[in-house]
């Protein structure tokens, strides 16, 4: 990686700030395996394609840094489109979605990168999507770390399914109401929220925070207050 590709990073996962400097080498190590490993095809269209590359790459990496799966094999292939494209199975207009069947995350370029133009938004398509192929990932595999996420996964239907919690959720607005389609969708916007915006989600909610928290490893992380 160069120094011009660190500064990239930095500047738009504020995550990467955060890290101690042994961590920050294992990142940047992981980034350049999985930017080998990964097939990404770019729809002709498509500009700053070295710029996606790097920031799907980092952002794939961040979710995984306390993982040992950090290639997340049910990914195989990455379709990136200039914008909104339409979906020949879902038969939809799409901004992005994950196929597991498939093992294909689709981006649409232009939402993928307003996602990282504002870092504390809550929206951020890279991580949306790739939260989704990281649960598919996790859920398959038989080791404790599928143990941990899947508990964690239990947690978290079962605060999705709480009048109580939902009562509070919708009064404080903290999630946006794509999250309410169902629990697959809450956790992945829930993830966007807790990498974007930590403060508010542990001052706000602080148990479905200490949840992802576990799910992802991210003991080794403070999070900036």
């Amino acid at each position: 990686m160069t120094s011009q590709e660190e500064q990239l990073i930095a500047s738009h996962l504020p995550f990467y700030d955060h890290l101690s400097l042994s961590k920050k080498r294992k990142f940047k190590k992981r980034i350049v395996r999985f930017r080998k490993r990964k097939r990404i095809d770019f729809h002709e269209d498509v500009q700053e394609r070295d710029k996606i590359t790097l920031l799907l790459s980092a952002t794939a990496v961040m979710l995984t840094l306390g993982m040992a799966d950090f290639l997340i094999l049910s990914i195989k292939r990455i379709i990136v489109y200039p914008t909104q494209y339409y979906s020949r199975i879902t038969k939809q207009d799409h901004y992005g979605e994950y196929n597991p069947g498939l093992k294909t995350i689709v981006f649409s370029a232009d939402h993928l990168l307003e996602g990282f133009r504002i870092p504390n938004d809550n929206r951020n398509l890279a991580v949306h999507e790739f939260s989704h192929a990281i649960s598919f990932n996790v859920a398959n595999k038989l080791y404790i770390r599928s143990y941990v996420f899947l508990i964690g996964m239990k947690k978290i239907k079962w605060l999705f399914k709480n009048p109580e919690f939902n009562r509070r959720m919708g009064q404080s607005g903290y999630f946006r109401a794509y999250g309410k389609t169902n629990v697959h969708e809450f956790f992945a916007v829930a993830v966007e929220n807790f990498v974007e915006t930590p403060a508010a989600f542990e001052a706000q909610f602080p148990r479905l925070y200490r949840i992802i928290k576990r799910m992802l490893n991210f003991g080794f992380y403070r999070m900036p207050h």
